[in-house]
């Protein structure tokens, strides 16, 4: 039996261990795989990446499959192309820089991005984050940060959840003066209540971070 071709697209933790349990399931026998990474690494786990930017583990310590791990296993990896566009008809995927791969089978795991609000100043004319505005969800995001942070005085985070305020602490370790602004009333508003939240807040204000709730 021919092995049919699976595409792909996304090539983070949803995506990389979708193919790690079709491996484990036999999959290897039945499809040939390949996929589009819009970075150019590996998988990482992205949970870590507050850790990064605290110095307390190095980028090469977050790594789950390592770039050997994909041509060990016969997965044919784009890294560093982002997916453009999906020909419904031709069954094909459009990568960056040209790259065209037929599909017998099309997974989308492009997981998630952060939410930038809509705050003047905060891109230029043609719509990038100006300097000295990230967002933090990548590798490439931290050591931006990181970068920025080794020069800068002040920091301030926008958002008080569980991400933020682990951007916050490793902030600190910089030796920035850091800020965290949340529009709700409460520190992780979604996940504790109001007497567990008064009390990561006094653990933040401890530890040097300024809060600015309702704002």
């Amino acid at each position: 039996m021919s092995k049919q071709r699976l595409v792909v697209i996304g090539n983070g933790m949803a995506g990389a261990r979708a193919v790690e349990e079709i491996l484990a399931r036999g999959g290897a026998e039945l499809f040939d795989i390949v996929m589009f990474g819009d970075e150019p690494y590996g998988n990482y786990n992205r949970i870590l990446l507050s850790n990064v930017v605290s110095g307390v583990q190095d980028p090469s310590e977050i790594f789950l499959n390592s770039l050997p791990w994909y041509e060990e296993n016969d997965i044919r990896l784009h890294a560093g192309v982002r997916a453009t566009a999906i020909d419904r008809v031709g069954k094909r995927v459009i990568g960056e820089g040209g790259v065209v791969e037929p599909y017998d089978k099309l997974l989308i795991a492009t997981g998630s991005r952060p939410f930038i609000p809509p705050i003047e100043g905060a891109r230029d004319a043609v719509g990038k984050l100006r300097s000295g505005v990230f967002g933090f969800r990548t590798l490439d995001d931290c050591h931006a940060i990181m970068k920025s942070a080794a020069t800068c005085k002040k920091a301030v985070v926008i958002g008080g959840g569980l991400l933020g305020l682990e951007a916050a602490r490793g902030l600190l370790t910089h030796g920035c003066e850091v800020h965290v602004v949340h529009l709700a009333q409460q520190l992780m508003n979604q996940q504790l209540d109001r007497a567990a939240s008064n009390i990561l807040r006094a653990s933040m204000e401890t530890m040097g971070v300024t809060i600015h709730l309702g704002r």
